[in-house]
């Protein structure tokens, strides 16, 4: 199994290595991955917190001359902070779905079916909004591993919160899309590669539908409710750190089930209950 150590590059396919940062929390995992793809041209996907030991390590593994690109999945803290020490290092080009963010200077805005062209590979772009409004996926066409940011993790459910720029409806739409290519290996954003993609992202919508129908049916058998007393009856096992997060979960099913018609409720401190 490639090596998971904090700064150690590893090999996970001909074209693909990954650096995992020394950033592990319950949120990251192990820490965030940063992937490198290509070897004569290099993609840096990812390149993760603001630690220069990191940032070294990268640089280490393809050799400054080489990284020609930055990729971002999305603008989250631990995916895209170390961006600017990056190009600093190597001067490579900075790619993400906007250039309108105010932390990060961005030289080209791409987004779905544009591509990527590096000497030996080709990544192709596709918009993911769920996790974030900016959210986008990369698929490696000669050995189709798509690279899922916080779409997809291994070991873990993405959290999808309106405060970060999600939108379940949208995270839902996202995973059917998904669902549908032709993927051999999953890299994630954080955690080990997935081997087995489909039942992974069936497991991921398995998962969601089922939080959908043990929300309305603690609606059902409540009456209105609020968001804090729904998170205490179904997030029993969740660690005390988690349960503002999952308070968030909770209230992005809840502004999906409104937007449907099925549920009342202003915030995410009101009341909420079935219509």
């Amino acid at each position: 199994m490639p090596d998971m150590t904090p700064g150690v590059p590893s090999a996970l396919s001909p074209l693909v290595r990954r650096v995992v940062a020394s950033n592990p929390s319950h949120m990251t995992g192990p820490g965030t991955n940063t992937y490198l793809v290509g070897i004569d041209e290099v993609a840096v996907i990812d390149p993760g917190p603001d630690d220069a030991r990191h940032v070294d390590a990268i640089v280490g593994a393809a050799m400054r001359e080489r990284v020609r690109w930055v990729l971002l999945t999305h603008t989250h803290p631990d995916h895209s902070s170390a961006t600017s020490r990056l190009v600093k290092a190597t001067g490579a080009e900075v790619l993400a779905f906007s250039k309108r963010d105010k932390e990060l200077e961005v030289d080209r805005a791409i987004g779905d079916g544009d591509t990527v062209d590096g000497t030996e590979f080709r990544l192709e772009v596709m918009h993911t909004p769920g996790h974030a409004v900016d959210h986008l996926c990369f698929l490696l066409d000669e050995e189709r591993m798509l690279f899922t940011g916080d779409t997809i993790l291994d070991g873990m459910y993405s959290v999808v919160s309106t405060k970060t720029g999600g939108d379940m409806a949208q995270y839902l739409a996202t995973l059917e899309r998904l669902r549908k290519l032709r993927v051999s290996r999953i890299a994630p954003g954080h955690g080990e590669v997935i081997e087995e993609p489909p039942a992974r992202i069936d497991d991921y919508l398995a998962h969601r539908r089922l939080r959908e129908k043990q929300i309305v049916g603690v609606l059902k058998r409540n009456g209105p409710t609020r968001i804090s007393a729904v998170v205490a009856m179904l997030y029993t096992d969740t660690p005390e750190p988690l349960l503002e997060v999952a308070g968030r979960q909770v209230h992005a099913h809840l502004l999906k089930l409104r937007a449907e018609g099925k549920v009342a409720g202003r915030d995410a401190k009101s009341i909420w209950e079935l219509v």
